[in-house]
């Protein structure tokens, strides 16, 4: 396995208006991070492009993107209706090539707080000021593919195991785009 990927710089692009169309379906702008990566290696590696979670801690400016299978563990008391891990986005990145990865990311977060009724309640915080961009990205030589017949666990198993996983905190640029 090779293991020439490098993220080389994390861009912040200002979101993008929605359309009233999209705006009617509940479409929420979303700003863009722009993660440059490198292959300095000798073979192409097929690399995961799509955002499968995120975190963002307003006290301290740092978002949190991970494009891997985070390891999180679902609080008690939460079951969910479907629980089939996706065979997530890919692109190849060529030997000695650099790309960008676009990553759109909400403008607002929901956040889980105490509260009356049930117990729980929600808070609206905005994703501003974003001071560090902590990436989790993964990668492989070949691509991850779906196993007709498998079950969740076996996917999610494989997902977790397949390729690596790089990591940068890094201190965001900003885009013109």
């Amino acid at each position: 396995m090779s293991n020439g990927l490098r993220i080389a710089n994390v861009a912040l692009r200002p979101p993008t208006p929605v359309t009233e169309e999209e705006a009617a379906h509940h479409v929420q702008e979303r700003q863009h991070v722009d993660i440059d990566v490198e292959n300095s290696g000798a073979n192409p590696l097929h690399v995961c492009s799509g955002m499968r979670a995120f975190a963002f801690d307003s006290a301290t400016g740092e978002l949190e993107l991970f494009l891997a299978d985070p390891s999180a563990v679902i609080p008690p008391g939460i079951e969910f209706v479907s629980d089939y891990p996706r065979v997530p986005p890919q692109i190849v990145v060529d030997a000695g090539a650099t790309t960008t990865i676009d990553v759109p990311v909400p403008t607002v977060m929901r956040r889980r707080v105490p509260g009356q009724g049930l117990g729980m309640s929600f808070v609206e915080e905005p994703i501003e000021n974003i001071q560090q961009v902590h990436v989790h990205l993964q990668f492989a030589d070949v691509p991850f593919q779906a196993i007709v017949g498998e079950s969740p666990d076996e996917r999610r198993n494989r997902l977790q195991s397949h390729g690596q996983v790089v990591e940068a905190v890094v201190t965001p640029t900003s885009s013109k785009e």
